[in-house]
């Protein structure tokens, strides 16, 4: 028999025990199914969160670079009493960058600061506790957020602190009961803004804060409400190097003038934060590569539980079937052809629990990024993975059974 009629003939027989004992095959792959389905499910998960995070990252850009009083933490040791009486980023050295700053280098400058406990009052709605973001300069160039409606501040509003205002896409739907609220007026603690533009929906966007819920103003007529480095106030100085410029030579020129300006010694710590969007991404494969692992340990447990169902039924088959496989031997079926009978079973059993699993997750995803903000990616590489970690598991809960089998003596075999 050569190896094709073999590998056809045990798959025959596979096939017609398994469908022989089908509440027996359906509860053997339900381990294999869980632990699949656990591994593939997180899996999944920490590849849609990084993908998402990216997403957001590569939209701005990988030469943002932000001036700020506090570094951004990611994990591990924070030591925030050597930043709590560092002063926050000013508007005098926003125009200090935007004036200094080897253009060759630097593209767009922007200055902005956040407060919050704001109360907006529309003839329809008044919403409390309003964030706001006050902003001058290039602060859309280099954001590239998108409007619903409306425009952004040109020159003059920027400059002369119009009573103008870009308002966000949850906030624009609270104070006007759904309608589109451009071009009417709203009341912000008391002073009259009017609003020329929506921002469009970010939802639940991974990758930094979210804007549905905030006012945008220019800078200066913000200062109406709050002062940069004031308590709860937030500043900030945002730079866009050019595309074709190294991050270390715009790392270089920003500290260069913001030492110059905090006329700090050559001996003297930097006393500001230079925080980058790569920041973000670098971390990004060890935090995920963590969690990947805990993926697999946890999924590892279960398909070691599935693999010793597996591996019991296979041994329940192997004793049912013994004067099947003493005739088998009898008639002259080798060592092999009866050991690729319960391997195959093995296999297939497995992968059976596999490729449920899978369907599970990609039900389950696809029902997740229908009903939420956050989108699922799908990787085959990872669902290809799931496969081959069950061929494995099925190959080696198979193997002692079916070596079991293949060592049997026929006439022994035959009196049973």
């Amino acid at each position: 028999m050569n190896r094709g009629t073999m590998f056809k003939e045990s798959m025959a027989l596979t096939f017609g025990f398994l469908r022989a004992n089908k509440l027996r095959s359906v509860l053997s792959v339900l381990g294999i199914t869980i632990g699949i389905f656990c591994i593939v499910s997180i899996l999944t998960a920490t590849h849609s969160l990084e993908q998402n995070i990216r997403a957001n990252v590569d939209k701005l850009g990988d030469k943002i670079v932000y001036v700020q009083k506090w570094p951004w933490g990611f994990g591990g040791s924070y030591n925030w009493w050597e930043y709590l009486n560092r002063p926050e980023a000013s508007i005098a050295e926003y125009k200090r960058l935007s004036n200094e700053a080897d253009r060759s280098l630097v593209k767009d400058v922007a200055f902005f600061f956040e407060f919050g406990n704001n109360k907006v009052k529309s003839p329809l709605q008044e919403v409390s506790d309003v964030g706001i973001t006050a902003i001058k300069g290039d602060f859309f160039k280099i954001n590239q957020w998108e409007l619903a409606s409306g425009r952004t501040f040109n020159d003059m509003e920027l400059a002369k602190g119009k009573n103008a205002a870009i308002v966000g896409y949850s906030l624009a739907l609270s104070l006007y009961n759904g309608q589109n609220p451009e071009g009417k007026s709203v009341l912000i603690n008391g002073n009259k803004v009017n609003i020329i533009g929506v921002l469009a929906k970010q939802g639940n966007a991974i990758g930094g804060p979210q804007y549905d819920d905030i006012m945008v103003l220019p800078a200066v007529f913000a200062q109406k409400f709050a002062k940069p480095n004031t308590q709860g106030v937030k500043s900030s100085i945002v730079i866009n190097g050019h595309k074709n410029v190294a991050l270390k030579s715009l790392d270089f020129e920003i500290k260069r003038i913001m030492r110059s300006i905090r006329k700090l010694r050559p001996k003297d710590k930097d006393n500001f934060a230079i925080n980058k969007l790569t920041m973000i991404s670098d971390q990004l494969n060890q935090t995920f590569g963590m969690i990947d692992i805990a993926a697999l340990i946890i999924g590892g447990f279960s398909l070691l539980v599935g693999g010793f169902g597996i591996a019991n039924i296979m041994f329940v088959s192997v004793k049912e079937r013994t004067s099947i496989i003493g005739l088998q031997k009898a008639l002259g079926a080798k060592r092999n052809f009866i050991m690729s009978q319960f391997l195959f079973e093995a296999v297939i059993l497995c992968i059976a629990g596999a490729l449920i699993g899978i369907l599970f997750v990609f039900a389950l995803g696809t029902l997740a990024s229908h009903f939420t903000s956050f989108k699922i990616y799908f990787s085959s590489t990872i669902f290809m993975l799931g496969v081959a970690i069950s061929i494995v598991i099925g190959l080696i809960a198979g193997i002692s059974p079916a070596l079991l089998a293949a060592r049997m003596d026929p006439v022994e075999a035959l009196r049973k």
